[in-house]
């Protein structure tokens, strides 16, 4: 029978690790402290890309979200397997879960095989988008709906947004105030949202997604695994931000004003 140890290793670009011929590792939470894009490869086999705007080492007051948790996709690494962190030079993940160690002649349990031979097709990654809403000293107008992100997987590809939303506006000349911009979600053109103004303003208010959740404005994240959005191979999502304040919104005079949208996505390929 399989004993279990508690698995929290901190990984680092430029090292080949390997594992012995009686330890697995599984993977349920991966953090990094990169910016951009960073990731396991597993045998050879590329995981999904994480930040740490998304997937931070830590919980912090400043970002409450902490290492990302994997749920059903978690990673795993058999026995004798190579790996290693991808992305910027000495680049760190930090991976929590499970230590497998197996008796002599003993295999590992199927449920992880299963995973293991997945894990390249299926797993958590983040889609990002930053649109400008006005250049420099100039106005976002009333009404005014600007595309943040558009994605249409290939054919052979799904998207799921079952997971956080996060949203900012920065460089503006005097900051929003709640009610004045809102996320809008399209799917083949078709809003997910009310139609006319007449139910209420358009959208989901972007002070409710917060970027990223922290003690001084929202520590609870925006977060779709109620109600997924899926995007199935050569269909389209748009994301956009709409001003709905009822008036312009001026840039600041040194600096174009931008929206940025996050979404944490199930990736999956067959």
């Amino acid at each position: 029978m399989v004993d279990y140890y508690k698995l929290d290793k901190i990984f680092v670009q430029g090292v080949t690790y390997q594992t012995p011929n009686d330890r697995f590792y599984i993977i349920k939470k991966i953090g990094t402290d990169q910016a951009t894009d960073t990731y396991l490869k597993i045998d050879g086999v590329d995981t999904g890309k994480i930040t740490n705007e998304f997937a931070p080492l830590h919980r912090t007051s400043s970002n409450l979200l902490g290492p990302l948790d994997l749920g059903k996709y978690y990673y795993v690494v058999p026995p004798n397997k190579t790996f290693t962190v991808e992305g910027p030079s000495g680049a760190k993940i930090r991976a929590i879960g499970l230590i497998g160690r197996l008796a002599p002649g003993e295999a590992m349990p199927a449920e992880f095989a299963g995973r293991f031979t997945e894990q390249g097709k299926k797993y958590y990654t983040y889609i990002k988008g930053t649109a400008t809403l006005a250049a420099a000293g100039a106005n976002w107008n009333a009404d005014t709906e600007t595309e943040v992100i558009s994605l249409t997987p290939k054919t052979i590809e799904k998207y799921t947004l079952n997971n956080v939303v996060m949203a900012k506006i920065e460089n503006y000349a005097t900051a929003p105030s709640e009610g004045d911009v809102a996320v809008r979600f399209f799917l083949e053109g078709t809003p997910l949202d009310i139609l006319t103004t007449d139910p209420g303003k358009k959208g989901i208010d972007i002070f409710s997604m917060p970027y990223p959740p922290a003690d001084t404005t929202e520590e609870v994240p925006f977060c779709l695994s109620d109600l997924p959005i899926e995007v199935l191979g050569d269909r389209t999502l748009s994301i956009k931000v709409v001003n709905v304040s009822g008036g312009a919104i001026a840039a600041s005079a040194g600096a174009d004003m931008t929206a940025t949208i996050l979404a944490v996505v199930l990736f999956e390929k067959q």
